[in-house]
């Protein structure tokens, strides 16, 4: 039975999405509308100024363009609407999970505090507090598909190179930054393009998925790994993290185990800025205070050293990049370094952007011809053949403004030693 919809919902990138009774149920519930209050690109916008906008409304554009996929590049077999009311329960919910200021505080909540990525934590949701929400299908159901588990064959529609996820967040980071990149034309790609099974096929040239592939590695490269807001994402995951160890932010590690819904719609952007106001109000640190005084007023830190390649291996250069890799999970290093130059610890932040290939391994995309495919980076498509399957290597040091010139001495002073 066709879906119908109770509700019509404009959006700036898609135009009307209709809603479904049980779509609207949900994303009438205060856990939902919690994603309305967690920007997209996290801090960015204190970059591109236009970066405002939410989780919220990239899950509801992300539901639109599963819809779009199944109805029109799902080839090999019949999509039950029955199958297309799941994926599209599955892509509104996809990113219920997502922490203030999403994937910035993410790493902070990973790697510092040793918490559940977004995926655990949003089907960790839903189990308990959606499940009443959802009828018709078992969570699990769901959860196979957010998580991308292979064994459901249709997660490769949300978790796969090009994807209903990944298509959403190009348009939409493109429209709001004003940066072009991520802005395809994806009626045209659906229109040559089918999903099969474990496989995605396209029926002509490899020019548009090479525009798709390109498109998201240079948004990233000009947008999420600019070189302002990797420094400022850096200083407010440092920020956050003292925070919680000072106590003015709840350890997120809590909120896999707290049975009140509250617990979780007040963990927005908005909790940890009056957090950072009520620190400046009460709290003695001094350092803490500095970084939130100029996280505020929009001082970054300041880049350092940089160095990318394509080729990480033997010599000194590599040694450069694992210098980095160290100080960014060796807190001991990052001491002996920071003393060495004057400054304190905190003011040290070493991080490595891996941007990964343009074809992964996990997801295989052919080019047909005639009765056969081919996997892509195999095919005519030089740009993919050359560079596909490489990944990016942007290791990065920054540093409190003015001693960078010093710090940047004092670490290529320490790479001529053994690291």
């Amino acid at each position: 039975m066709p879906l119908k919809y109770v509700k019509q919902i404009y959006d700036n990138v898609h135009g009307y999405i209709g809603i479904t009774a049980q779509e609207l149920e949900i994303i009438d519930t205060p856990l939902f509308q919690r994603l309305r209050e967690i920007k997209q690109l996290g801090p960015a916008y204190l970059v591109f100024p236009g970066a405002t906008h939410s989780r919220l409304a990239h899950c509801i554009g992300t539901m639109f363009m599963i819809d779009q996929f199944a109805k029109n590049s799902v080839r090999y077999t019949e999509v039950s609407d029955d199958e297309i009311e799941k994926l599209r329960l599955a892509a509104l919910l996809h990113d219920i999970g997502h922490y203030p200021f999403s994937h910035t505080l993410e790493h902070a909540i990973r790697h510092e505090l040793k918490g559940a990525d977004h995926v655990t934590f949003g089907v960790s949701i839903i189990k308990r507090f959606l499940q009443e929400k959802i009828e018709n299908y078992r969570v699990d159901e769901l959860a196979s598909l957010i998580e991308g588990d292979r064994r459901n064959e249709f997660s490769i529609l949300l978790s796969s190179a090009i994807d209903a996820d990944k298509s959403d967040y190009m348009l939409r980071d493109s429209y709001n930054t004003g940066v072009l990149y991520g802005n395809m034309n994806m009626s045209s790609l659906m229109r040559i393009m089918s999903f099969e099974k474990d496989k995605i096929v396209f029926d002509k040239d490899a020019s548009p998925v090479e525009n798709f592939l390109l498109g998201r590695y240079h948004l990233y490269r000009v947008v999420i790994h600019h070189k302002v807001v990797v420094a400022i994402s850096l200083a407010l995951q440092r920020i956050y993290y003292l925070l919680v160890e000072e106590g003015f932010l709840r350890n997120p590690t809590e909120l896999l185990k707290t049975q009140n819904e509250e617990d979780i719609t007040s963990y927005t952007d908005d909790a940890v800025h009056y957090a950072m106001h009520e620190y400046l109000a009460k709290g003695k640190n001094s350092m803490l205070r500095e970084l939130i005084m100029q996280y505020l007023r929009r001082e970054s830190p300041e880049l350092s050293y940089a160095y990318v390649t394509t080729n990480p291996g033997s010599g000194r250069n590599d040694k450069r990049r694992a210098k980095i890799d160290l100080l960014e999970n060796d807190a001991d290093a990052r001491k002996g370094i920071a003393k060495k130059a004057g400054i304190n610890e905190n003011w040290v932040f070493p991080v490595t952007l891996r941007s990964l290939g343009l074809v992964d391994e996990e997801t295989k995309i052919f080019i047909r011809r005639g009765s056969s495919i081919v996997p892509i980076i195999d095919s005519d498509a030089l740009v993919l053949r050359m560079i596909g399957s490489k990944t990016l290597y942007d290791a990065r040091l920054y540093t409190k403004k003015g001693h960078g010139k010093e710090l940047r001495h004092i670490f290529l002073e320490e790479v001529g030693k053994k690291v």
